[in-house]
C-alpha cells in the first residue's frame, strides 16, 4: 500500500511538470487509508478531464481521511486556484507551506511561488472590481402632463378674500334691511323723534352702500380667483401608463369609382 500511494504522488508530480496535472509534494512515507487513495485517484481523474469542482470534492474527502497529507493540501490549493476560489486557494497554500519541513527548500520555494501568484490574482481582482463602473439604474418611462386649472396659494388667497367679502356684504345687507324696517315702523311722539327716525334712515343707507361695495368687490375678487384657476395650466411629470396613454387613432375606408382609399389619423 505504501508503494501504491507513492506511485500516485509521483504521477501527480509528473503531470505538473508536463503542464497537465495537479502539483504534489513529496511526503514522508506513511500508510494512507485505502479510501483516501481511492478519492485521490478519482480526484486526479476529474482534474485531468477538466472537472475541477468534482476534483476538489474528491480531494476534500481524501483530506478528511488523511489530514496530514501535504500532497492533498497542495493539490487542493491548485484546484481551487483553477476554480477561481482564491480565498480557499490561499488557505490551502498557507497550510501547505506551514506543514513543509524547513529542509525541503525546493518544495518551500514552489509553495511560496504559488502563494505569491494566488495573492497577486486576489489583488488584481479586487482592483478590477473597484474600478468597475456602477450599474446603470433603469429609469421608469414618464410622460409630461398638462392640465388646465391650478390650485395654489394665490388661488386660495383670492378665492378666500372674495368669499369673505361676499359674506360681509350679506351681513351688512341684512343689517340695512333691519335698520330700514325699524325706521319705517318708528312712531313719532315728540319733536326729537323725527331726528331719531332720520338717523335710522341714514344708517340704513350707509349699510346699504357698504353692502353694495362689499358684494361688488367680493364678486370681482371671486371672479378673479376663478380666472386664476381656469386660465393657468399645470405641468407635471408622471409614470407612463401603457393603457391610458396609448395614442388613439381613427381609420376610415372610402370606396369610389374604381378605387378604394384608406385614411388613418393618429
Amino acid at each position: 500500500m505504501v508503494f501504491r500511494w507513492l506511485a500516485v504522488v509521483v504521477l501527480a508530480c509528473a503531470s505538473v511538470v508536463g503542464g497537465s496535472g495537479t502539483v504534489g509534494a513529496q511526503e514522508r512515507t506513511h500508510e494512507p487509508p485505502p479510501e483516501a487513495v481511492q478519492f485521490f485517484e478519482s480526484g486526479r481523474a476529474h482534474y485531468e478531464a477538466g472537472r475541477y469542482q468534482e476534483a476538489a470534492n474528491d480531494l476534500e474527502r481524501a483530506l478528511q481521511l488523511d489530514p496530514s497529507s501535504t500532497t492533498l493540501i497542495f493539490n487542493l490549493a491548485r484546484v481551487y486556484e483553477l476554480l477561481g476560489e482564491l480565498d480557499k486557494a490561499v488557505e490551502f497554500a498557507e497550510r501547505y507551506l506551514t506543514l513543509l519541513p524547513e529542509d525541503m527548500t525546493e518544495e518551500r520555494e514552489r509553495a511560496e511561488s504559488t502563494l505569491r501568484r494566488v495573492r497577486g490574482a486576489q489583488e488584481w481582482l479586487a482592483l478590477r472590481q473597484s474600478e468597475r463602473p456602477p450599474e446603470l439604474r433603469t429609469l421608469t418611462p414618464t410622460v409630461i402632463v398638462r392640465e388646465r386649472g391650478v390650485v395654489d396659494l394665490p388661488f386660495w388667497v383670492t378665492a378666500g378674500t372674495g368669499a369673505a367679502l361676499l359674506l360681509a356684504g350679506a351681513g351688512t345687507g341684512v343689517g340695512a334691511l333691519l335698520v330700514r324696517n325699524d325706521a319705517r315702523d318708528f312712531v313719532l311722539r315728540t319733536g326729537n323723534d323725527r331726528e331719531e327716525q332720520q338717523s335710522l334712515v341714514d344708517r340704513a343707507d350707509r349699510l346699504a352702500l357698504a353692502t353694495d361695495i362689499l358684494i361688488g368687490v367680493g364678486a370681482a375678487t371671486a371672479v378673479a380667483g376663478l380666472l386664476l384657476y381656469l386660465l393657468r395650466v399645470r405641468t407635471f411629470e408622471r409614470e407612463l401608463d401603457p393603457e391610458s396613454d396609448a395614442p388613439e387613432g381613427e381609420v376610415a375606408v372610402s370606396v369610389g369609382p374604381g378605387q378604394i382609399s384608406l385614411e388613418a389619423t393618429f
